[in-house]
């Protein structure tokens, strides 16, 4: 989410100079102005500290105060630069607790639980948000985004439209705003389900029998794919849209070998592209990928190198049955494997049918002897250290002792 690097927050802070009348207010004065010199150096924490000490004298409170928030506002960045959006959603919120007529913390608590996909909850902070500062159009377009998230595309394109009315040259919005304009075309008609876990999307034309069938599937994914992490359980409702072969061709504009994707939400077509519904152990292997992707960007709080993700995504979907055991030995044995750093990038999907399904079912053979040989423990201390923001090689190193050169000989070695 970059929304929130469009904020400029100006914090100045106010250290005082006056001479004062009595110890105690000069002891708060004293600690405000630690608190400023604690700052300055960027010692965030240590300058809550003292600003917080500062409150309990006889200083300028207003001053103090407006210190504190800063305080806590900057403490908020530095950890979601960390990966950190379980602490910096608790600095945001304190920063907008102290200063309630300030837009900036409530739009930066909003960034930071969408990271957390607690959506009602980034969308509470976003009203409120505009109802602070009305027209900050960074606090319009984020909040027609948490809109989007919540699958509610006609208060997301109300928001947006706002937005590009006041500046057409947001190339990254229009793109998004065209996005909602394509889904709504094609969901407008579409009825919904809601589980305790999942809200559901789907076209009227889908029988019930079906309908169900995909409920059981999911609500089964959360529990395995949950326990298979180690008790990792996203926030409900997670989206999921069904969508004949049409339908989702038009509300995705993918290409027509995409199975099924996760954008935020989970969306699949059930039936292929002669109208036939899709057999149920097809649907439950395209669900289950998916959802290995909504738990993994849970955990990360983005996307880890392409393929981790996807290998996990196949791995805790699929099985490497014989075909794709052939394929891979083929591969290897022409000396024709991609390396791990060329499957890093989310461009690698702009591929061709032939050179994409190559690189999945590499990247399955990899997360797969990772798993299995290593447990799942340890990726999910990966996929921690990823979230954390650093770089794959050195995630491998501190968790495997190898770097990506190593893991890519293992796999040939199995299967060479």
């Amino acid at each position: 989410m970059t929304l929130i690097c469009r904020l400029t927050t100006l914090i100045l802070l106010a250290a005082f100079t006056a001479t004062v009348a009595t110890a105690e207010k000069t002891a708060s004065v004293d600690f405000n102005n630690a608190g400023v010199q604690a700052y300055n150096q960027g010692e965030y924490d240590t300058a809550i500290g003292y600003f917080e000490r500062a409150q309990k004298g006889d200083a300028d409170q207003e001053v103090v105060r407006r210190n504190l928030c800063n305080a806590h506002q900057s403490l908020a960045n530095e950890l979601a630069k960390k990966g950190d959006y379980h602490g910096a959603v608790h600095h945001a919120d304190s920063a907008a607790t102290l200063d309630q007529k300030n837009m900036s913390p409530l739009v930066q608590a909003g960034s930071y639980y969408l990271r957390l996909d607690e959506v009602n909850l980034a969308i509470e902070r976003l009203e409120k948000a505009i109802t602070v500062k009305p027209g900050e159009l960074t606090a319009h377009e984020m909040l027609g985004y948490a809109y989007y998230r919540d699958n509610d595309l006609s208060s997301a394109r109300a928001q947006w439209d706002y937005v590009l009315e006041m500046d057409p040259k947001r190339p990254e919005l229009r793109e998004r705003y065209d996005k909602a304009f394509r889904e709504q075309s094609v969901e407008n008609d579409f009825d919904r389900y809601k589980s305790r876990h999942f809200q559901v999307s789907y076209p009227p034309e889908i029988p019930n029998e079906l309908r169900a069938q995909v409920i059981g599937i999911l609500d089964r994914a959360y529990v395995e794919i949950g326990r298979d992490f180690g008790g990792v359980y996203p926030p409900p409702p997670v989206h999921v849209i069904l969508y004949d072969a049409k339908q989702f061709a038009e509300a995705t504009n993918t290409a027509a070998y995409v199975g099924a994707l996760y954008d935020g939400k989970i969306r699949s077509p059930l039936a292929d592209a002669n109208g036939n519904w899709l057999p149920v152990d097809e649907i439950r292997r395209r669900l289950t990928h998916e959802y290995v992707h909504v738990v993994v960007k849970h955990i990360t709080g983005g996307e880890p190198p392409w393929w981790v993700n996807e290998g996990l995504a196949e791995t805790l979907s699929r099985t490497l049955d014989a075909d794709r055991t052939k394929a891979l030995q083929k591969l290897y044995r022409e000396g024709t494997p991609a390396t791990l750093a060329s499957l890093e990038s989310t461009r690698i999907g702009k591929l061709d049918k032939d050179a994409i399904g190559q690189a999945y079912i590499q990247s399955h053979a990899t997360v797969d002897l990772l798993w299995s040989r290593y447990g799942k423990g340890k990726m999910v201390l990966l996929l921690e250290a990823v979230g954390r923001g650093e770089n794959i090689e050195d995630a491998l190193r501190d968790v495997y002792r190898k770097t990506r050169a190593g893991i890519e000989v293992d796999v040939a070695r199995n299967y060479g």
